[in-house]
């Protein structure tokens, strides 16, 4: 019975403090209501100011140069450097099946783990070519195996102009981006070559 009165008083004194704390404490100055300005409104006008001046037509026309210069002219492939030694090596495009292939019937064309040379089935009619667009040393040669190989050669840029080298070999020219195909076929020197030998591919390194 003790307890529950301590209680009651426990509880009485608590709501006496709360309404103190939570009493009207008055006006302690001049209120002004809060005023935020809508972030897209902000952008807009922002816009807005920039295409009355001029800069915002600025702005598009170095976005677009930068955009031209990276597409003409993507980025050079690191560690790749001119040859100083003939070297050649056969590679071998054999994969291996990573699950079971299937026809249109659902007959199984290849089982999981089976390793697979693709040229059994298909040919590497052109010869790859890759060199240095930057250096006028490589850009002949190219053009030299370009008229030897009877314009069978499929021209690979890993540095340089590609807009440039078109107006030369008046063909396309590729760029090895992110040098996906010289690690392919571990070349780290250029100029080089690599053609369909049999069921191999024979890739060999230049010397100039």
């Amino acid at each position: 019975m003790i307890d529950n009165i301590r209680k009651y008083w426990v509880i009485i004194g608590f709501l006496c403090c709360f309404s103190v704390y939570a009493s009207d404490l008055g006006i302690m100055g001049q209120v002004y209501p809060i005023q935020e300005e809508d972030f897209l409104e902000f952008i807009m006008h922002r816009i807005a100011g920039m295409q009355s001046s001029g800069e915002w037509q600025k702005i598009e026309s170095e976005f677009s140069q930068r955009v031209k210069i990276h597409v003409d002219r993507p980025k050079a492939i690191s560690g790749i450097k001119k040859c100083i030694q003939n070297r050649s090596w056969n590679h071998d495009p054999s994969i291996m099946v990573p699950h079971d292939f299937y026809d249109t019937t659902g007959r199984v064309l290849a089982k999981a783990g089976t390793t697979i040379n693709p040229l059994k089935y298909v040919t590497l009619h052109k010869v790859l070519i890759f060199f240095d667009g930057d250096d006028q040393q490589q850009v002949a040669w190219a053009e030299n195996m370009h008229q030897k190989l009877l314009g069978s050669a499929k021209l690979i840029l890993v540095r340089g102009s590609i807009s440039d080298q078109v107006k030369r070999f008046h063909q396309p020219i590729y760029f090895d981006q992110e040098g996906k195909l010289v690690n392919k076929f571990n070349i780290s020197n250029v100029p080089a070559m690599v053609k369909q030998e049999g069921l191999h591919l024979k890739v060999s390194e230049v010397l100039l």
